[in-house]
C-alpha cells in the first residue's frame, strides 16, 4: 500500500511538474508529448522510490533525480544540456511548492512536517495538490501568455558561458549546492530541513525569474537562431 501511495502521488507530482516546465518553455503540448511525460514520470517514480530506500543513497537522491531529468530531457524532448539544466532548476523550484504546502498543513494541523510527510496517505495528498498546483500555473501562464522563447529547437545549438548564461549556471550550481548542504546538516532534523528549504525557495525564485527573463530579452533581440517550438520540430 505503502509502495503504491508513493508510486500515484509520485506520477502526479511529476506529470504537474513536466507539465508546468514545457507550458513555461513555450512547448508545444500534444499527445506524444504527454504519453513520454507519463512514461518518464511512472520511471522517475520508481527511480525515487528505490533510491530512497538505501539511507545512503536516500539523501542523494533528489540530485540523482536532477541529472537524469537533464538527460531526459536532452534525449527525449532535443533540450541542449545547458538549457535542460535551467528549465530543470525551474522544476525544482516548482517542486518547491511542495515545501510551502507541508508547511501550511502542519500548521493548520498543528503537527510536525515531519509527521505530515511521514504520513503515506497525506504525503501523497500533498503530491496530489502539488500538481494540480503547477497545473493551475501553467494555464495561467498559457492565458496570460507568459514564458520564455529562449530555448533551442535543437540539441546541438552551441551555448557560450558567459554573461547571462555564466549567472544562470552559478545560480543552478549555488541551488544544488546550498540544497546538498542544507540535506545533510539537517538529514535527522526534518522539520528544520523544511524550513530553510523553503527559505531558499523563496529566496531563489525571483532572483531565477530575474535572470532568465533576461536571457530572454537579450536572445530576443539577436539574430533569430532560437525559434518557438512547433509540432513539427518536435
Amino acid at each position: 500500500m505503502k509502495y503504491l501511495l508513493f508510486l500515484i502521488g509520485s506520477i502526479f507530482e511529476y506529470s504537474g511538474m513536466f507539465i508546468l516546465l514545457f507550458t513555461l518553455f513555450r512547448f508545444s503540448i500534444y499527445r506524444r508529448l504527454l504519453v513520454n511525460v507519463f512514461l518518464v514520470a511512472t520511471l522517475m517514480s520508481q527511480v525515487s522510490y528505490f533510491t530512497r530506500l538505501d539511507s545512503a543513497v536516500g539523501d542523494l537522491s533528489t540530485y540523482i533525480q536532477f541529472g537524469l531529468f537533464v538527460i531526459v530531457l536532452w534525449v527525449l524532448f532535443n533540450v541542449p544540456i545547458f538549457h535542460s539544466a535551467i528549465m530543470n532548476l525551474a522544476g525544482i523550484l516548482a517542486v518547491g511548492l511542495q515545501g510551502i504546502l507541508i508547511v501550511l498543513v502542519s500548521v493548520i494541523s498543528n503537527v510536525s512536517f515531519g509527521a505530515v510527510a511521514g504520513n503515506d496517505v497525506s504525503a501523497a495528498g500533498i503530491q496530489v495538490i502539488t500538481c494540480l498546483a503547477h497545473l493551475a500555473l501553467a494555464k495561467l501562464v498559457y492565458d496570460k501568455n507568459w514564458g520564455f522563447d529562449f530555448v533551442p529547437t535543437s540539441r546541438r545549438s552551441n551555448v557560450e558561458i558567459k554573461g547571462t548564461n555564466a549567472i544562470l549556471l552559478a545560480i543552478i550550481s549555488f541551488c544544488i549546492v546550498a540544497a546538498m548542504i542544507t540535506a545533510i546538516i539537517f538529514r535527522n532534523n526534518y522539520d528544520d530541513y523544511v524550513l530553510f528549504a523553503s527559505i531558499i525557495f523563496l529566496f531563489t525564485v525571483p532572483v531565477f525569474l530575474y535572470f532568465t527573463l533576461r536571457k530572454d530579452t537579450e536572445d530576443a533581440s539577436k539574430s533569430s537562431g532560437y525559434t518557438k517550438r512547433t509540432n513539427d520540430s518536435q
